[in-house]
């Protein structure tokens, strides 16, 4: 046994020999081992969520190519050696990264040597904006694929089975509410997009701004802008439910690793269990901050500048030019107070998610595992 002093709490690390025997004698302990669910369990109770991705190339799985090891007559597989497919998902994200990221490209044509300082030229940088927004939203959901992180922060994570129905229900709750939401708001938004012959103009440009087109070629322009608005919107949704499922799925491990701790701790401060094993619990978890954190961090940093600039430049608009936004007429006012509302809420979103997280892993027990 030794026993290794931290201020008021004592560690104790216990011999293996004692560990066998309070392994043999404490059988709720191996109740709890065996009631874990495993990886495959906790990615599969995301599948109406990330189905619903794969729809607009936000998600796609890669089939590892695996290749013998010549170099022994067994069939292992070195790291270094796995290879990833091009799967039909994969192609698919691919292309669409790239039409949307042209398409952000596109949004900088918008401006024209005739605007002055006004609510348009505002309402322009503003929808620049979030259309970068929307770009960072699905490079990040394209590197949480291509690199995989977003699966493994699924199927590594240590849940308890009891856990997993409320995951499960939790995924097709928001699968619904996102569904729901967004023909919502293109039921509303299409048609005044539409009869609002001006703002279909700022859309479509270059045409019709920069680029005289036959009607032909304006109605396939129009027809493709209505399309891409609908993705856009469509990565606003669920790339932030995914986000927020993955913030949670850590932030309950985080919780449950110091409800153990705590509950290790006896009452004259001494700390009866094995703090190897805590540590490598809590670098297990560490490193899967660090997975979610490569793709997180392009969403996060791109919703706090893009939206605080989208939210700036609107909110000077409603002041400032309040008869050419909001007081033109109700569906204007409605419009623009939907578009300010969707920017708070996802502000709001992406800094809870940076701010829990951090939160959650400055558990009390951090001096003993660093």
């Amino acid at each position: 046994m030794e026993q290794v002093d931290h201020g008021d709490i004592t560690v104790i690390e216990r011999s293996s020999v004692v560990a066998s025997e309070e392994t043999n004698t404490s059988p709720t302990d191996v109740e709890e081992q065996l009631q874990l669910a495993d990886g495959d369990a906790v990615l599969k109770c995301f599948s109406p969520l990330l189905n619903s991705m794969k729809v607009f190339g936000l998600y796609f799985t890669q089939t590892p190519r695996r290749i013998h090891n010549a170099s022994t007559s067994t069939s292992g597989i070195i790291d270094s050696q796995v290879r990833r497919k091009w799967n039909g998902g994969r192609i698919y994200a691919t292309i669409i990264l790239i039409v949307v990221w042209l398409n952000t490209s596109r949004t900088f044509s918008i401006f024209h040597k005739a605007d002055k300082f006004g609510a348009i030229l505002l309402l322009k940088l503003s929808g620049i904006s979030t259309q970068l927004f929307s770009t960072f939203l699905w490079t990040a959901c394209f590197v949480s694929c291509q690199t995989g992180n977003l699966d493994r922060v699924f199927s590594e994570a240590t849940l308890q089975k009891s856990d997993i129905s409320k995951y499960r229900r939790w995924a097709v709750i928001y699968t619904i509410v996102c569904w729901v939401a967004l023909l919502s708001e293109m039921s509303f938004l299409l048609p005044g997009l539409i009869i609002d012959n001006k703002a279909l103009i700022s859309l479509m440009a270059p045409f019709r701004v920069h680029v005289v087109a036959s009607e032909q070629l304006i109605i396939l322009a129009e027809v493709v802008t209505v399309i891409l608005f609908i993705f856009t919107e469509h990565a606003w949704f669920f790339s932030h439910s995914v986000n927020y499922m993955v913030t949670s799925i850590l932030c309950d491990q985080f919780r449950a690793m110091n409800k153990d701790f705590h509950r290790a701790i006896g009452c004259r401060g001494e700390f009866q269990g094995t703090i190897r094993d805590l540590r490598r619990r809590h670098q297990k978890l560490s490193q899967s901050v660090q997975n979610a954190d490569q793709f997180m961090m392009i969403s996060n940093v791109g919703g706090f500048c893009c939206q605080i600039v989208s939210v700036i430049l609107i909110l000077y608009c409603f002041i400032f030019f309040l008869n050419e936004t909001v007081g033109q007429d109700v569906i204007s006012t409605i419009t623009y107070t939907v578009w300010l509302s969707a920017h708070l809420f996802s502000l709001t979103l992406t800094a809870y998610q940076g701010v829990v997280i951090n939160h959650v892993v400055r558990v009390d027990f951090a001096v003993f595992i660093d």
